[in-house]
């Protein structure tokens, strides 16, 4: 389950484009935190925290506890982020504040496991149509990601969001009907096929 990261931030005075250059030229990385019915508040954090944090095993869905200025400590979430287009580095981070003890709304990973039966024994493909969900649950409980077994996919079947095994306490915000990933049929295959369908017959008549 998730893990919660302290991060030291500094308050802001000014707001605006050159307030911002200003922060980055002294090395730091500005940021806003709002949420939790209390006052936007401008901030500024080491980039190599957050950094750390995006290459993290729970990435975006890490709990920060904002350290400002060694006074508040603000539970929270990086919910957006602004990157340089050519350079690809950090911009700007958004933090909104979150109560351990209310459920919020997350994206989690979907890590598909083991070798389909349509793939390894009928010539199929494994098509993977989407790599998340999205989930309610307690910040405290976020996993890493969702594991689905798909080895009993056969030619032409396919998984859907309302199958996952949820840990409890997590609903499910997708909806269920949602593909997530399917065995498709290959050139070979469905010539295997019809090749088979003939010889099916055959046997049947001699019977």
């Amino acid at each position: 389950m998730s893990v919660t990261v302290p991060v030291a931030a500094a308050r802001r005075i000014g707001r605006g484009k050159n307030e911002n250059n200003r922060v980055r030229a002294a090395g730091k990385l500005p940021a806003i935190l709002f949420g939790s019915n209390k006052d936007p508040l401008a901030i500024s954090v080491n980039p190599r925290d957050i950094e750390k944090i995006f290459r993290s095993k729970y990435g975006y869905n890490t709990i920060i506890e904002l350290d400002v200025d060694g006074v508040e400590k603000e539970p929270s979430m990086i919910v957006d982020w602004q990157l340089d287009p050519i350079r690809d580095t950090i911009l700007h981070v958004d933090f909104k504040r979150i109560d351990p003890a209310k459920k919020v709304n997350v994206k989690l990973p979907v890590h598909y496991k083991g070798v389909p039966f349509g793939v390894k024994n009928q010539g199929g493909t494994l098509d993977t149509v989407v790599r998340s969900v999205a989930v309610e649950c307690l910040p405290g409980d976020i996993p890493e990601a969702l594991d689905v077994d798909i080895t009993h996919l056969q030619l032409a079947t396919s998984i859907r969001a309302g199958e996952l095994k949820l840990p409890e306490g997590m609903r499910l915000l997708t909806r269920t009907s949602q593909v997530l990933a399917q065995i498709a049929g290959t050139r070979a295959s469905a010539l295997a096929e019809k090749e088979e369908a003939p010889a099916a017959e055959k046997d049947k008549a001699k019977k």
